[in-house]
């Protein structure tokens, strides 16, 4: 179903779809995060010929693929556990080769630990490594709580030599297979430790949450910083290269649509809490969040304002995939804006590696961006009411509005620019493509199946899962 539809990912724009877990896991409805047999694809999802042949039309069609992958656990059923099992105490055995007796992490605990400094389980992950590169030809991983590779006790949050070890000789031994491979963490742990991850020889990527913010903005709260982007970018984080895989949505999160249309702020008239409303401060986040440098991953259907909450019918639960959408021209506009976004982040290197000047933290929001002689001047309101913006442009002369299609003759750098709420103009002193020639939303043919969305190193990762 996926493979029929990479027409409608090409045209979105992005170059990277990343699969959620398929290993063969328990049960056959589920998001994947719990695994017994790692070197087995999923029957619930289809045969070992059918991921094959997907895999192989993505890398046909110009697509990288990352495969989601759990080694920081396994469950009950899996049978490196069940060989050496402690019955009395349901628990792996104290001379399992491959598991800890009880995970050493105090807060997040998942199935049974994997003991990551056992020769045994280093010889495990990398054998699984391997066959997923070579027997399938997937591009790369995404490592689920790497937060967990490690014996050291706590909650895991703190800088820790010893997992950084870990992590980078199963990252070695992944790029002596293929030195190109993407290894993307999701990591969650000291800054100074993603840093160190991020920077070491091929660069590893680390998932960056940015839902509370860009949520917050949507929803057009400003207050103490609630709306911050200065964590989504790279630089700021003081990251050498550009590893870190920032996102407005994932699985794990709620979606931004909901948010805004349950909790959203109103001021007299204008209330973000009205669908259409909504979704034009949707396409102001977006604008915001692709014009960061650096990786970005878009969850499935965020191109279209998906609006279920996370949480109907259980977490966990299948969710409708709502084709009506492309029924909807104010959605199509956001798929316009994500469309053209990623395209211009592909035609132009300012958008993914320009050097940053944020102003992110209020009701006004300010990027811009510089490389050689290429200036971008990003500008947006994501407050509730009008408010006259100070752009502070690089320079004075002619400036090119991407979204108008406006020019604007600057000579005064501080002449004041009027945006009413959830307004945004993206400006270049270098004329760029018209927005409506790179914004591909129409027509679409629905279609019929399922699939879910995410975007790479310094381009996009797209993530498709059941």
């Amino acid at each position: 179903a996926v493979q029929a539809k990479l027409d409608y990912l090409k045209r979105l724009g992005i170059n990277t779809i990343e699969l959620m877990p398929f290993n063969e896991f328990e049960g056959n409805n589920s998001w994947g995060y719990n695994p017994n047999f790692h070197f087995a694809p999923d029957k619930a999802y289809g045969t070992k010929k059918d991921l094959k042949d997907l895999i192989d039309e993505c890398h046909k069609q110009g697509f990288i693929v990352i495969q989601d992958i759990v080694l920081n656990h396994a469950y009950n059923s899996c049978p490196l556990a069940k060989m050496y099992w402690n019955d009395a105490l349901n628990r792996p055995a104290a001379d399992n080769p491959w598991f800890n007796q009880t995970s050493p992490n105090t807060a997040f605990s998942w199935g049974n630990d994997f003991n990551h400094q056992s020769q045994a389980t280093k010889d495990y992950v990398d054998r699984v490594n391997r066959y997923w590169l070579t027997e399938y030809k997937v591009d790369g991983f995404r490592f689920d709580f790497t937060k967990g590779f490690t014996n050291t006790p706590g909650d895991g949050g703190g800088y820790d030599a010893a997992r950084i070890a870990i992590l980078k000789r199963m990252a070695d031994k992944i790029w002596e297979v293929n030195p190109k491979a993407i290894v993307i963490l999701e990591h969650f742990a000291a800054n100074s430790e993603e840093q160190e991850l991020t920077n070491y020889s091929n660069g590893m990527l680390v998932w960056g949450n940015a839902n509370g913010s860009f949520s917050e903005a949507a929803m057009g709260y400003n207050e103490s910083n609630k709306s911050d982007f200065n964590w989504a970018s790279y630089q700021k984080r003081i990251f050498q290269k550009p590893g870190l895989v920032a996102y407005m949505e994932s699985h794990d999160e709620e979606r931004q649509l909901f948010k805004t249309l349950t909790y959203g702020n109103s001021l007299g008239n204008y209330n973000t809490k009205n669908l259409n409303t909504a979704l034009e401060r949707s396409q102001l986040t977006t604008a915001f969040f692709l014009s960061l440098a650096g990786p970005k991953m878009i969850w499935q259907f965020g191109e279209l304002g998906y609006d279920i909450s996370i949480d109907q019918n259980g977490r966990l639960s299948e969710k409708p995939v709502l084709w009506n959408y492309l029924d909807d021209p104010n959605r199509l506009k956001l798929f316009d804006v994500y469309s053209a976004m990623l395209r211009l982040r592909s035609q132009f290197d300012v958008f993914t590696s320009g050097q940053e000047t944020l102003s992110v933290n209020g009701a006004v929001k300010k990027i811009q961006l510089k490389l050689n002689d290429h200036n971008i001047t990003l500008l947006g309101n994501f407050g509730m009411s009008e408010i006259p913006v100070t752009p502070g442009f690089q320079h004075t002369g002619t400036w090119f509005e991407f979204f108008s299609g406006n020019e604007l003759a600057v000579t005064d750098v501080n002449t004041s620019v009027l945006l009413k709420p959830g307004e945004y103009r993206l400006f270049s002193d270098k004329k760029l493509p018209a927005f409506k020639d790179l914004a591909t939303a129409i027509p679409f043919e629905k279609p019929t199946h399922e699939l879910q969305i995410f975007p790479n190193p310094a381009t996009e990762i797209l993530s498709i899962g059941a």
